[in-house]
C-alpha cells in the first residue's frame, strides 16, 4: 500500500524548494490548500448529505445540482458552457457542490488558501500531486466526466480561474448512497502512477507567511478580482501591524 508522504514547511523559502518542476507532457504538479491539516481531500459534493435529501444516490444528487444550476446561471454568465465538464468546472469554482475539488498549478495560491486566518490557531496544509502519466489529465473538453481520479484544466476559465492558475480533480462518485473515500484513501489502494504528498503548515508560522505572500502580490484581489477581494484585503491589512518599529527606524 502506498503512503502519503509529509513534510513540515515552515518559510516562503522551504516551499519553494518543495515546488516541482514540470514532469512532461501532461504532467504539471498541482497543489491544494486546506487551512486545517486534519481535513481530509474531499470536494464539495461529499460534505453533502443524500439521507437528507429527495435523492437516493451521490450521482441523482449532483445531476439536480447541475440541472438547476444550468437553469439558473445561465443568464449571468459572459459565455454559455458547451460541455459537461465546463459546467462542473464553473459551478464547483463558484460553490455549487460537484465531486470536483480546486487545486492550483501554483504552491503560492494554495499557501494562500492554507494560511486563512479563520483557523490561525490550527496547522495549515499544502496538499500536493505529482502525475507520472499523461493520462491522468483530461485533455479533451468533448470527454466525459471520468469515473476514476482526473485532472480537468478549464479551456475557458474565468478571471478568477486563470489568477488563481486552477485545475480540478475528479473525484469518482460512491456506488448508491455509500460513504464517499477520501482522495488520500483512494491514492493509497490506487494504481495511477502518481505521488500525493502533504506539506503541513505550522499554526504559528501562517500569519507570517501570509504577510509575506500579500509582499508578493498573492492576496484576496488577486485571487479574486473584483471588490469583494479588495474589502478582504483591506480586513486582512487592519490587523496586520508592528508595535516596535526599532529595525526600521534605529534611535
Amino acid at each position: 500500500m502506498r503512503e502519503v508522504e509529509t513534510v513540515v514547511v515552515g518559510s516562503i523559502e522551504s516551499l519553494l524548494e518543495e515546488m516541482v518542476p514540470k514532469l512532461g507532457f501532461q504532467r504539471t504538479p498541482v497543489y491544494r490548500g486546506q487551512a486545517r491539516a486534519s481535513w481530509s481531500l474531499l470536494p464539495g459534493l461529499f460534505r453533502e448529505e443524500v439521507a437528507r435529501s429527495e435523492f437516493k444516490s451521490w450521482a441523482e444528487l449532483e445531476a439536480a445540482f447541475l440541472v438547476s444550476w444550468k437553469e439558473r446561471a445561465s443568464g449571468l454568465l459572459s459565455h454559455e458552457p458547451a460541455t459537461e465538464l465546463e459546467w462542473m468546472s464553473l459551478g464547483a469554482q463558484n460553490g455549487l457542490p460537484t465531486r470536483f475539488s480546486a487545486w492550483s498549478d501554483n504552491a503560492l495560491v494554495a499557501l494562500f488558501f492554507a494560511t486563512d486566518p479563520a483557523h490561525s490557531e490550527e496547522d495549515g496544509a499544502v496538499w500536493r500531486i505529482m502525475p507520472g502519466e499523461a493520462s491522468f489529465t483530461i485533455s479533451l473538453d468533448y470527454e466525459q466526466i471520468p469515473d476514476q481520479p482526473r485532472l480537468y484544466r478549464p479551456k475557458r476559465p474565468s478571471e478568477a480561474m486563470r489568477n488563481q492558475r486552477v485545475a480540478f480533480l475528479s473525484h469518482p462518485l460512491p456506488k448508491e448512497d455509500a460513504s464517499p473515500e477520501t482522495f488520500e484513501e483512494l491514492f493509497e489502494l490506487g494504481s495511477d502512477r502518481l505521488v500525493l504528498s502533504k506539506l503541513v503548515i505550522p499554526a504559528e508560522w501562517k500569519s507570517y507567511l501570509r504577510r509575506r505572500l500579500a509582499m508578493m502580490g498573492v492576496d484576496h484581489r488577486s485571487m479574486f478580482p473584483g471588490l469583494a477581494g479588495l474589502s478582504q484585503d483591506l480586513r486582512d491589512e487592519i490587523y496586520s501591524h508592528t508595535d516596535s518599529y526599532e529595525w526600521i527606524f534605529p534611535g
